[in-house]
């Protein structure tokens, strides 16, 4: 689909592309670059469905677009924009249900500048660049094809703190605007964002969470699976990494002294650190990985067992994560057949190179363990980051470092994260309430 036809089916803000190209330029992180052009395009479609002018926008409109996003009414307006242009995307791209089926569009890596040698492959790349963001933005919104974790798929609308976070993305729009000295219908100031109540997350008991973590050896059929979803479930708690960190490990990453230098949100990295416990599951996980470290039929993965045998002392512990090290060094690991530390096991995405696991899968496995297990409290991959954070604190550990392990620029996202228990909080009125 050309963008030409791409731009007479999306509707979008004045000069939001060049915003979404800045931002490019700028470094931001793709995932970035994506939030913005998503939360610009739904104002775009209020805006359309409305027949309101961006360059006669008022503040009573702004209102009623809180409003629009609270009750839920941007959904259906989505479904409709999202049919039309999956219909026009490509003859190719058949199946709309997907998005992304037959696609001929190059995605773009994450980090990439754009640094063009010529206006003939500057168009040519921003043209690509933009039809690949709108192509994920548009693939993914309103109710319909939407993962059946995800918590959209009903109709209700968003909350406080997700109509603030649209409403930032427009004051950002505003701002680029005047300093490329285009006009603006209203400043950036007038955008106001709503009273967004202060909410406690829960957190489960270190007992449940315990259960958890350990849940998916007992819960999967297959013995490989389970032995790696139960390492991912304890590099989770262990390190207090987020979902995503997780599933972006390469195999290169790892080493003996059970320090990872990770590449978080916005690009910030850090150190996260492995307990013994994570160390010893993650072990027994890399035997399994090291079986399929090539693409010849993972479901039996017979051929692979070769590799195993390269290992110099079966006696060592945490022996294959030595010779993960030893592999690195010698870039052995460059012929394997994907970078990644966890790699689907079975089905078709596990014959494709460069093979990784997807959030939406890990985030589906770890909400039936939980419903299996009965936990009441709803716990996600990120109410174990909670946990980390939570029984930390609970431990003795300083806030100062919980936000260093977590990767929070300011302290106050941190205190967003440690929830002391209300067990912890009775058993500390009892212990030091100076009238007993």
């Amino acid at each position: 689909m050309s963008s030409k036809n791409m731009n007479t089916v999306i509707p979008k803000l004045p000069d939001q592309d060049s915003f979404l190209l800045e931002l490019q330029n700028n470094n931001y992180s793709m995932q970035t670059v994506l939030n913005y052009a998503r939360d610009l395009s739904i104002f775009a479609v209020f805006l359309d469905a409305n027949s309101y002018s961006f360059e006669k926008l008022n503040k009573e409109q702004v209102t009623l677009y809180k409003g629009y996003l609270r009750n839920g009414d941007h959904l259906k307006d989505l479904d409709k924009i999202r049919e039309k242009y999956l219909r026009k995307v490509d003859t190719a791209q058949e199946d709309t249900s997907k998005g992304y089926k037959g696609s001929r569009t190059v995605e773009v890596p994450e980090g990439t500048v754009l640094r063009p040698v010529s206006e003939t492959e500057s168009t040519e790349f921003k043209g690509k660049f933009l039809e690949d963001v709108y192509r994920k933005v548009f693939g993914s919104l309103g109710v319909h094809g939407k993962p059946a974790n995800v918590s959209s798929r009903s109709d209700t609308g968003l909350d406080a703190r997700s109509v603030n976070r649209m409403l930032s993305a427009i004051r950002s729009y505003l701002k680029f605007r005047i300093d490329r000295d285009l006009e603006v219908p209203i400043p950036p100031d007038a955008i106001k964002l709503i009273k967004a109540d202060k909410k406690k997350s829960q957190v489960a008991e270190l007992e449940d969470l315990v259960r958890l973590i350990e849940s998916p050896v007992e819960f999967e059929h297959d013995h490989d699976v389970g032995v790696r979803n139960r390492a991912m479930m304890e590099l989770l708690f262990s390190t207090g990494m987020r979902i995503s960190e997780l599933i972006n490990l390469n195999l290169d990453q790892i080493n003996l002294d059970g320090k990872l230098f990770i590449k978080g949100k916005g690009k910030k990295e850090r150190f996260v650190y492995m307990t013994d416990r994570a160390m010893d599951w993650l072990d027994r996980y890399l035997e399994i990985r090291l079986r399929h470290a090539f693409i010849l039929d993972r479901e039996t993965s017979e051929d692979n067992k070769d590799i195993v045998d390269l290992i110099s002392d079966a006696n060592d512990r945490w022996r294959y994560v030595k010779t993960i090290e030893e592999y690195r060094k010698s870039r052995y690991l460059d012929k394997f057949d994907s970078p990644a530390l966890f790699t689907p096991l079975r089905g078709t995405r596990a014959k494709h190179v460069n093979a990784r696991l997807s959030t939406n899968y890990f985030q589906e496995c770890i909400a039936n363990y939980r419903r299996r297990l009965g936990i009441l409290v709803p716990t996600s991959a990120h109410s174990l980051r909670h946990g980390f954070a939570t029984y930390l604190a609970e431990n003795g550990a300083s806030p100062a470092a919980i936000q260093v392990l977590l990767g929070h620029e300011s302290l106050n996202t941190t205190t967003r994260y440690v929830h002391a228990s209300d067990k912890y909080a009775q058993e500390t009125h009892k212990e030091k309430h100076p009238l007993k």
